[in-house]
């Protein structure tokens, strides 16, 4: 193995990629709702649950409403299928120097810690050392400056185009599905290079638990389900299973995906709000968690591994924490092929792929497998956005309010953090502060 030669391939998952498990005291509970609020949130992922925090800071009264029993959206833990913390969606803490999530764990006795980013490489049938593994690296940081020389040109392209056309298939996935949860030739050069470096970290008891312990002051109603927002008069009227509620504002937070199938109708958009949601569409990036018997892989916990094989490639998380669990991802085009396909053939795959590595005796090691396929949950129906080659200005597009009234927020709508909880927090916090200025 060698050490990560270029960070910008730290792992990132959405997800989505989620304290709390399905049982939580918070999943249960129906907070009474202001009787005429200023502000309608809806959704109560992490930008929902952020923009709930400044508008009760600002004095701002207000109602959140979400579709499921719980919150965090794309982040979720859950402990009943390994009896330990297993995160179904989102599991890194990105940007950990400015990430709020970072300084709440501290302060709240959670434990995190930063990720070593160690890294082994397996393609071919045979694990990757000295001259074969730095040909991958090399093909990275190839693929990288040849974007930088596109971006020079100002040339919002897909990356695919732009990169040696004999970089292999361990190079692209690590260029484009596990960092972005798209292939190559699905990914915009400039939205590709948006993210901001820093310091990525693991929690202790898994992310979504964090993100449910620090959202668990925000009032909100659950099994609430919107379907429609008009806006074409004064105020907004929001449409839910269970009833009409009516605001000066709405921010809605829910997915790209949601939007784009017409999930919650609008009595009107712009023609450029709607080619935003649908040029940012989900990208495919889902867990397949293992559990073993003992440590066949000899790794280091939280070891990153690239996996190419016959079957496809994937990307894992070694003993993660080490607890026992290791995550193996996939992701983009082939990802999204496989997830289509169901979980049993996702955890067939996974099989196959420790059985190529490991052989008989490491397979004979797995005693449990789970996958969490979030294509096929309504409420989401994907990992994270990437802006379509050409489109990286949709962010824009989309964070734009309608009427002064309708404010989208979200990991979309950010423009230096997309595809990140602290991203889509700060969108929360965001639109919060535009709507209370309408509203006050």
């Amino acid at each position: 193995m060698t050490d990560l030669k270029w960070n910008r391939f730290t792992r990132r998952a959405v997800l989505a990629g989620m304290a709390a498990t399905a049982a939580s005291p918070l999943a249960r509970a129906v907070v009474a709702r202001a009787a005429a609020p200023a502000v309608v949130i809806i959704g109560a992922g992490a930008a929902g649950l952020s923009a709930s925090m400044k508008l009760s800071a600002l004095g701002v009264s207000h109602q959140v409403i979400e579709a499921s029993s719980r919150v965090g959206g794309r982040a979720f833990t859950q402990s009943q299928t390994f009896g330990v913390p297993c995160d179904e969606g989102a599991h890194w803490l990105h940007n950990a120097e400015r990430n709020p999530l970072v300084g709440f764990a501290r302060r709240s006795g959670v434990s995190v810690y930063e990720s070593d980013e160690e890294w082994a490489l397996f393609a071919g049938g045979e694990w990757l050392e000295g001259d074969d593994e730095e040909e991958i690296w090399d093909e990275v940081e190839s693929a990288g400056r040849a974007i930088e020389r596109a971006l020079d040109r100002d040339a919002d392209v897909a990356i695919g185009s732009v990169i040696d056309s004999d970089t292999s298939k361990l190079g692209r996935f690590l260029i484009g599905p596990y960092e972005h949860a798209g292939s190559v030739g699905s990914l915009s050069t400039v939205d590709w290079d948006r993210q901001e470096e820093g310091t990525d970290m693991f929690c202790s008891g898994g992310l979504g638990a964090l993100v449910a312990k620090w959202g668990a002051g925000v009032p909100v109603s659950f099994d609430t389900q919107a379907s429609r927002v008009d806006w074409s008069g004064a105020g907004v009227r929001v449409e839910t299973n269970k009833g009409t509620l009516t605001a000066d504002a709405v921010i809605v937070t829910v997915s790209t995906k949601v939007l784009a199938s017409g999930g919650i109708k609008f009595s009107s958009l712009p023609q450029r709000t709607e080619r935003a949601i649908h040029d940012l569409p989900l990208g495919s990036y889902n867990h397949i968690v293992l559990e073993f018997d003992g440590d066949p892989f000899e790794l280091a916990p939280d070891t990153m591994l690239a996996y190419e094989g016959s079957g496809g490639t994937a990307g894992l998380l070694i003993n993660a924490g080490g607890a026992g669990l290791t995550y193996l991802d996939v992701a983009g085009d082939f990802g999204a092929s496989l997830t289509a396909r169901g979980e049993d053939a996702m955890v067939e795959f996974a099989r196959a792929a420790v059985g190529d590595m490991l052989g008989a005796e490491g397979l004979a090691d797995l005693t449990k497998a789970k996958a969490f396929p979030w294509e096929a949950n309504p409420l989401f129906g994907g990992a994270y956005t990437a802006a379509k080659p050409g489109r990286a200005g949709a962010r824009q597009d989309l964070k734009r309010p309608l009427g002064d009234r309708v404010f989208f927020a979200g990991e979309a709508t950010n423009l230096s953090k997309p595809a990140t909880l602290d991203g889509a927090i700060a969108e929360g916090v965001r639109a919060a502060a535009l709507a209370a200025d309408e509203v006050d």
